[in-house]
């Protein structure tokens, strides 16, 4: 475990955290950070448990935003998958209208030829 120094709200405080996140763990607490410092500056001095209750909350809403449009993604994604599916489909079944039809173009042409030929 590796310790790591934060600041937040002109408060050092000292977390843990495993080996090799301590850089993580520091962006993390300045994205905190940068929040409670924008409520801070909109409502003044309010105490900070309840700047850290905003901060959170705001960062919890974007969260669920977030999570909301990956879900809308991952169903578009999910449509597309389908309809890439059916397209394919549809493809071959063209495809197999497209040989039986060049098959019999070439079947009637042997047989235009085969008269030109007598």
């Amino acid at each position: 475990m590796s310790k790591v120094s934060v600041s937040i709200n002109n408060r050092t405080v000292q977390l843990e955290c495993d080996d090799g996140e301590e850089h993580r763990l520091k962006e993390l607490a300045s994205y905190f950070s940068r929040h409670v410092d924008q409520l801070q500056g909109r409502f003044g001095h309010i105490g900070d448990t309840r700047l850290f209750i905003m901060a959170g909350l705001t960062i919890s809403d974007k969260l669920s935003d977030a999570l909301t449009q990956i879900e809308e993604i991952q169903d578009e994604i999910s449509s597309l998958r389908r309809n890439s599916d059916q397209f394919k489909g549809d493809a071959k079944k063209i495809e197999d209208i497209m040989i039986q039809d060049i098959e019999s173009l070439a079947g009637k042409l042997e047989g235009i030829a085969r008269a030109l030929n007598s």
